[in-house]
């Protein structure tokens, strides 16, 4: 009996051993009609793994420059023409980056087929309606539900001794008091600063 199941067991272990793992879709994926393995995703995911090898590269030289940076301003006498190079550097490389990123931006919407284009209009849509939609949540027009945030604009001033004034993300739990359990916190995304001086 013990020697009759031999064969069958290892029959299954090899059919599952060859079965491809299973199918898992991002909400995106879904959102946008991709299906498992589709040629699509496999373009738009391809794209963003190799700009994301280019710009950690691109990162860790921002990272060097900045340290030497560091190592020019603890010198006496300054030299303003070395650190001005690369502060010329940092910049150039991250107008790199930025331009790289629209370009991989387009090249992702270029797999894309026309139907998936209008759904991605209409995220970008939904997106402009994002601060509308927290300010009706904020006035209690509508429900965010519990446990979620809304997102408002701050500003924080003169962070550092001498430094400008710096706009921010704050994340804003709906709810309130007793039952808030999670203070506000400031979202790591840095938007553009306000010209706003401290007074």
């Amino acid at each position: 009996m013990r020697t009759s199941t031999l064969p069958f067991l290892f029959l299954t272990a090899t059919l599952c051993a060859q079965m491809p793992p299973p199918c898992r879709l991002s909400p995106l994926d879904t959102y946008l009609g991709f299906a498992c393995n589709s040629p699509q995703a496999e373009a738009i995911r391809r794209n963003n793994n190799e700009h994301e090898r280019w710009r950690v590269q691109k990162e860790r030289r921002i990272y060097q420059v900045r340290s030497e940076i560091a190592d020019e301003t603890n010198r006496s006498p300054l030299d303003p023409t070395a650190l001005g190079l690369r502060y010329a550097e940092v910049e150039a490389i991250c107008r790199e980056i930025d331009e790289r990123e629209a370009q991989l931006v387009q090249a992702n919407r270029n797999a894309l087929a026309e139907p998936q284009k209008l759904k991605l209009a209409a995220l970008e849509e939904a997106m402009r309606l994002v601060p509308i939609a927290n300010a009706a949540v904020q006035g209690k027009l509508i429900e965010a539900g519990p446990g979620r945030f809304v997102f408002t604009e701050g500003v924080i001033r003169n962070p550092f001794p001498g430094s400008p004034s710096v706009g921010v993300l704050l994340a804003v739990p709906t709810r309130t008091g007793a039952c808030a359990g999670t203070p506000s916190i400031i979202i790591p995304v840095i938007t553009q600063a306000p010209n706003t001086t401290s007074p």
